[in-house]
């Protein structure tokens, strides 16, 4: 990726989390957030490390503002990366933001259209469809209850 060491200590974080081993994860994911921010030279590409620890402090920490605010200036920093509005997308979904959450993902598959991670993630929010009667309010109770039979006849 880069020369900049904090991609290392990334590398790192990501494989303990794939272990299962969060906690350690976090405390490696900050530690690169630590040297991105304390050590000069770092690369464009450093908004991964960024929504990397913000994904984590929102799901392991607990932490879900400080991690929406790392998360939002990560998509804003590295904005060609998928990855980072996939973790972005993960921590509107943790915070409520299920609206948002829907478009930082549509913007990761404008940039990726084959990722797999997003592509799950898309299908786990689900979209939802017109209103049966258009011309009632979607949550008028005819529109609800068509809805509801359309739905459970599709599956």
């Amino acid at each position: 990726m880069s020369e900049h060491p904090c991609f290392e200590t990334l590398d790192r974080s990501r494989k303990a989390y794939s272990y299962g081993e969060h906690q350690q994860s976090l405390a490696l994911a900050e530690a690169s957030y630590r040297m991105l921010k304390e050590i000069p030279g770092a690369p464009p590409q450093a908004g991964l490390v960024i929504g990397w620890y913000g994904f984590l402090l929102a799901h392991v920490g607990k932490k879900k503002a400080e991690a929406l605010k790392l998360v939002r200036e990560a998509a804003n920093a590295a904005f060609w990366e998928p990855r980072v509005f996939e973790y972005l997308a993960r921590v509107e979904l943790q915070s409520g933001g299920r609206d948002k959450a829907l478009r930082a993902v549509r913007r990761g598959l404008a940039l990726a259209p084959g990722d797999r991670e997003l592509g799950n993630l898309r299908r786990m929010i689900g979209v939802r469809g017109k209103p049966t009667l258009s011309f009632l309010d979607r949550s008028h109770p005819l529109n609800r209850m068509f809805g509801q039979w359309r739905a459970h006849s599709a599956s």
